[in-house]
């Protein structure tokens, strides 16, 4: 059986518009690969930050030493290398720690009860930030950096009281 001379041009037609069609389809699909990656580098940079001022909350470790800037700064990159980001990335990632309260403090063992810290953790342009992304073009969007950033407070000497005269 012959194919009909109108099967011929379509076939035509279909391969200009698989042409003209794919290289945006696939433009628009890679587009959302890096913006969704970015959406779980920052996820993990909350979790990250969350993590530091958990540890700098508490004022003391388990084994009573006093926490210092130093081991909340290594806590959060602890946390985004355990995440699996690359070491340019945890090693570049830049951690703040800022006293909200009055007096301040430089590391969370001097804080008081109940003083406010923030904690913010950025991965700055630059490889840092390179090692995040996946999709292998130059640039789909314009992020060049992330960062996230907790406010919480202290818990430093928080001290519990119970009443021994409750009603049974």
């Amino acid at each position: 059986m012959k194919p009909l001379p109108r099967d011929r041009e379509r076939r035509g037609a279909l391969v200009v518009e698989a042409a003209v069609v794919l290289p945006l389809l696939i433009i628009v699909m890679l587009g959302v690969w890096e913006v969704g990656r970015m959406i779980q580098v920052k996820q993990m940079l909350v979790n990250s930050a969350r993590e530091g001022a958990r540890l700098a909350a508490g004022g003391y470790t388990v084994n009573s030493a006093p926490v210092t800037q130093a081991m909340v700064t290594q806590a959060c990159k602890d946390y985004l290398r355990g995440a699996g980001l690359p070491a340019a990335t945890y090693n570049g990632a830049e951690v703040t720690l800022t006293c909200m309260a009055s007096p301040s403090w430089v590391n969370p063992h001097d804080a008081e009860p109940l003083d406010r810290f923030r904690l913010r953790v950025r991965i700055p342009p630059g490889p840092a930030y390179e090692g995040t992304r996946w999709s292998f073009l130059p640039k789909l969007t314009a992020i060049n950096e992330l960062d996230a950033q907790v406010d919480w407070v202290s818990l430093n000497n928080e001290e519990i009281n119970i009443d021994s005269n409750l009603p049974l």
